[in-house]
């Protein structure tokens, strides 16, 4: 059953404070979504893929996945690491034996396995439609991989570095793929040549839980408490130091404003990428929060392990 609530605004040592717009509970931990319109496409760790239309207030069950089997043998959901879609095709990656994972195609309500974790033993922690036919994916080693999901087989791979895999963010034009590691480096890596083409580093000295490319700007996560941004057009950088791991991040689709988990009470703080100012702070979230996303300037849509999806209305 949805929550709503309308946002109340306070102020608190010169920042805007803002509860949700909409706050929907959901069946298990968030782990993945993606925008769609006026929709929010989302997975949990409990196995179901599910709709919610931020417009009508509605919720729809999209997929709902059969149980697995823990080490003791006892039936266990099965946990969703990562979703995407292009056309009607959605990408889905499950848990499997042996913690490696499964990743499956759902077309018309039937599913296809691409890749099955007893048999081709990935450990895939990321998976993004590159076209109707190719994945891009990120292993925990430190591998991408494009993969041909008809012929099911790699066309291309690289190991990016000796470390291990955190995330990777792909430019809207699908000609790089920005990818980062526990050393705190961001490596920018061209999807035609898979060749890295560039490095930014100083802004994180440990691990990089997550990243967003946009419009030019990088923005990091990082376990060293630190926000990191890098202009690549103009070379700027700088990180803002907060008192908490940073364990997500968000990112305006024209790169002028951030977002980031602000706090251990689970806040998160919205900036500006030019100025560096945090002038709001969204309170409402009661455990981790996992992913973020801009649908707008003004609109942030959040995502965490207490089962919310929220829908904050950010001033100008």
């Amino acid at each position: 059953m949805s929550i709503i609530f309308f946002s109340i605004l306070t102020f608190v040592k010169g920042q805007e404070v803002i509860r949700p717009s909409q706050k929907i509970g959901f069946q298990g931990a968030i782990t993945d979504f993606f925008v769609d319109g006026s929709k929010v496409i989302l997975a949990s760790d409990a196995g179901n893929v599910v709709s919610y239309d931020t417009k009508l207030r509605k919720k729809q069950l999209l997929i709902k996945l059969p149980s697995s089997v823990d080490f003791f043998g006892d039936s266990i959901p099965t946990k969703i690491f990562s979703i995407d879609r292009v056309s009607a095709k959605m990408l889905v990656v499950t848990q499997g034996l042996h913690g490696f994972r499964n990743l499956s195609v759902f077309l018309n309500g039937e599913s296809q396995k691409v890749i099955d974790a007893a048999s081709n033993k990935m450990m895939i922690k990321k998976a993004r439609w590159i076209d109707e036919n190719t994945i891009l994916l990120g292993l925990l080693g430190n591998d991408l991989l494009l993969f041909d999901t008809k012929n099911k087989k790699t066309v291309r791979q690289i190991n990016v570095s000796p470390y291990t895999f955190s995330d990777f963010s792909i430019d809207r034009q699908k000609r790089f793929v920005f990818t980062a590691d526990e050393s705190g480096v961001v490596h920018q890596v061209d999807l035609k040549t898979f060749e890295i083409v560039h490095d930014y580093s100083g802004m994180n000295v440990d691990n990089v839980y997550e990243l967003v490319y946009n419009n030019g700007i990088i923005i990091t996560a990082g376990q060293d408490r630190r926000v990191g941004i890098y202009n690549t057009y103009s070379g700027d950088r700088y990180y803002l130091q907060q008192n908490f791991l940073v364990y997500a991040v968000g990112l305006s689709n024209d790169g002028t404003r951030g977002s980031f988990c602000a706090s251990e009470d689970n806040n998160i703080g919205i900036f500006a990428i030019a100025d560096r100012s945090t002038r709001y702070v969204l309170t409402g979230h009661e455990s981790v929060v996992t992913k973020m996303l801009f649908f707008d300037n003004n609109t942030l849509v959040s995502g965490g392990d207490d089962g919310y999806l929220i829908i904050w209305k950010i001033n100008n």
